[in-house]
């Protein structure tokens, strides 16, 4: 057993950076009229910081047992009394919000830390609840406490939990610095609006001289300073290919290439939908410059997160939630609100209707993203979303017919790939290309309703004049296996088919008419690529 008063004392000092310790032990001792013991006080800011009390009897190298034991004869018995809850209904997952409630959690917005290092949290979002990610904090930790990486990049799709990390790593490192500072790029502001409003407070109010790069890299040469940009993605153009920066930002590259090359004290770190092009060229493991993508919950994290939002995690079901929506904190939590409300927690019943939902904020964050591509990448991740499994470079290439040169496409997919919406496998030691789920039904809505927009068109103007995706994308693969073209049948070619008959009705047209229409006219614009076969499988040619 840990009995040495130092080790006790040692353990958990980050719940110092979020929780008024001091006043929180001397009331718990005022209410209780007891002293509190060493092992007490570090229980406590284990708890604080969401540490379950089988980790912490881990660390005490107790025994769970033991430790639960000493927990329910003294210290919750003492937090229910200070909080005035009453005795024995204190579970440890509720103890900071209880005593957040009363007033005990620190605000931390410009405000002086504990070792008087500077804090501005800007537009920084409060956590108050935080779900697994232990490795991901770890290995962050690691890269800018121990190897002082001078920029990091932490880019991952949108919903995914990035700035809710990176928010609770700053709270855990910025004791490490002299001043730490959190901004948002969401207004695309220029380089040189940025700097004239983080100078001043990185310098103390010192500052000589123009506020330039020039300025900061002098700066951080003699001070440990944390910058964290949020919402890099912001400054990026829509529409072309991943680096491009928006007009009027483009010094932002330079800052970037600045900050990772040139000797200093400081730490930049980057919160991106998208993986900077200044960072993926430079980093490397052993390097100053490193670039993680963050992916979702591991399992333990997404029950827990389940567990919070009302499932008590013995469901049928949550297994297989988890693995569909690929542990994304934002579509789990959308998920299991609509699982409470509609099917009343029944998670089999929920799955048995609907393989995936998606909400009007994931729906939302995915638009955003999908909107920024060029049509290049759209082309690509339509042919993604139809094929619903792994493609090779070669067979895509061969599919799109593309008349661009092969780099292009490679371009294509690793823009994709920065911004997150593709992902990377290996099957027999072929690399190959594929869509998440929640992505691919996304995707395949948008590809629906702009197929829909092309056939509509057709029937307004009794042409085939202006169709562009019904040439480049099949609506159905000949060379599919049987079980993926009946999903494409139904969830590609059917619904389109059922916005074509009802637009019919509306036009009192029968698909006769139309095609004894059409096929008078001369149409080149079915001797390309897929037009003709995607039309008989509309009923509009044979």
């Amino acid at each position: 057993m840990v009995s040495n008063l130092d080790n006790f004392d040692r353990l958990f000092p980050e719940a110092a950076q979020n929780w008024d310790l001091a006043r929180l032990y001397a009331d718990l001792e005022t209410s209780t009229g007891k002293e509190l013991k060493p092992f007490e006080k570090a229980c406590l800011r284990g708890l604080l910081c969401r540490y379950r009390p089988g980790q912490i009897a881990f660390k005490f190298a107790w025994t769970s047992g033991t430790l639960r034991v000493e927990l329910n004869k003294g210290l919750y018995r003492s937090l229910e009394a200070l909080t005035g809850n009453p005795s024995n209904t204190l579970k440890w997952e509720h103890i900071g919000e209880w005593l957040e409630a009363k007033g005990y959690k620190v605000s931390f917005q410009h405000q002086v830390g504990i070792q008087g290092n500077r804090i501005d949290w800007g537009e920084a979002p409060d956590i108050p609840s935080f779900f697994g990610r232990v490795e991901d904090i770890s290995k962050l930790e690691q890269w800018i406490g121990n190897d002082r990486c001078r920029l990091a990049a932490v880019w991952g799709m949108g919903g995914i939990g990035k700035t809710a990390l990176v928010a609770k790593l700053t709270e855990k490192v910025q004791a490490q610095f002299e001043c730490t500072i959190w901004r948002s790029l969401r207004g695309a502001q220029p380089l040189s609006q940025l700097l004239e409003d983080i100078l001043p407070f990185l310098a103390g109010g010192n500052l000589q001289g123009a506020a330039d790069t020039s300025a900061l890299l002098e700066l951080l040469k003699t001070k440990r300073c944390l910058i964290v940009l949020d919402d890099f993605e912001t400054i990026l153009q829509d529409g072309e290919l991943v680096g491009l920066y928006r007009q009027g930002c483009e010094g932002y590259a330079q800052l970037l290439e600045r900050i990772g090359s040139e000797r200093h004290q400081g730490c930049l770190i980057v919160v991106s939908r998208e993986q900077p092009k200044e960072i993926s060229t430079h980093q490397g493991q052993d390097l100053p410059v490193r670039s993680y993508k963050l992916g979702g919950l591991k399992r333990q994290g997404a029950l827990e997160l389940l567990k919070a939002r009302g499932f008590s995690g013995s469901e049928n079901g949550l297994e297989v939630l988890v693995e569909q929506y690929r542990g994304n904190p934002s579509a789990l939590k959308i998920v299991a609100t609509t699982i409470q409300d509609l099917f009343n927690g029944n998670i089999s019943e929920f799955l048995k209707h609907t393989a995936l939902a998606l909400g009007d904020i994931l729906r939302t964050l995915l638009y955003q993203q999908f909107e920024r591509l060029s049509d290049l990448e759209k082309d690509v991740i339509y042919w993604l979303a139809l094929k619903r499994r792994p493609v090779s470079l070669a067979n895509l290439r061969e599919d799109m017919d593309l008349q661009t040169s092969g780099s292009e496409l490679i371009n294509a997919l690793e823009s994709l790939r920065w911004r997150s919406l593709i992902e990377k496998v290996t099957e027999q030691d072929e690399v190959m290309f594929m869509l998440e789920p929640v992505v691919t039904k996304y995707v395949n809505k948008n590809y629906i309703d702009e197929i829909s927009k092309e056939v509509n068109d057709i029937l307004t103007n009794r042409s085939f004049s202006k169709i562009r995706l019904l040439k480049s994308h099949a609506l159905v693969e000949d060379r599919a296996p049987d079980s993926i073209r009946a999903i494409q049948i139904r969830l590609v070619l059917k619904p389109i088919k059922d916005k074509l008959a009802k637009s019919l009705l509306q036009a009192e047209l029968t698909a006769d008419t139309l095609h004894d229409i059409l096929s008078a006219q001369l149409n080149p614009a079915l001797q390309d690529g897929y037009a003709e076969t995607n039309m008989a499988l509309l009923g509009l040619w044979w």
